[in-house]
């Protein structure tokens, strides 16, 4: 999560919204993994415990839009947004995984 790729508690807002950011070295961690990290601290879950991540979204895909090259992130420039686990996951090509729980959706 950090430069030295030991996990930092991630960043929660003094607020109740449940919103769980947190910053992660695309150098040292796959995106796909810090997903699974940052959804099981927010979801108080061991990481075994969270249903599969590709049942949500392609792993390797995630990984490849994150980094350009396998290992090199490719910038701020991008975001990819998806739910797993009753979560909404926002990744970032800067680092930040940001994680909130799903919005309930109103009919119209």
């Amino acid at each position: 999560m950090t430069a030295t790729d030991q996990p930092d508690e991630p960043d929660t807002p003094s607020g109740t919204d449940g919103v769980i950011r947190a910053e992660y070295d695309w150098t040292s961690t796959t995106p796909s993994t810090a997903v699974v990290e940052t959804v099981a601290v927010a979801s108080d879950r061991e990481p075994t415990r969270l249903e599969p991540l590709y049942e949500a979204i392609d792993p390797d895909a995630l990984d490849a839009l994150i980094r350009s090259n396998g290992v090199e992130p490719i910038g701020d420039g991008i975001t990819v947004t998806f739910e797993v686990a009753g979560q909404t996951v926002t990744v970032h090509g800067s680092g930040a995984v940001v994680v909130q729980p799903v919005e309930p959706r109103s009919e119209a």
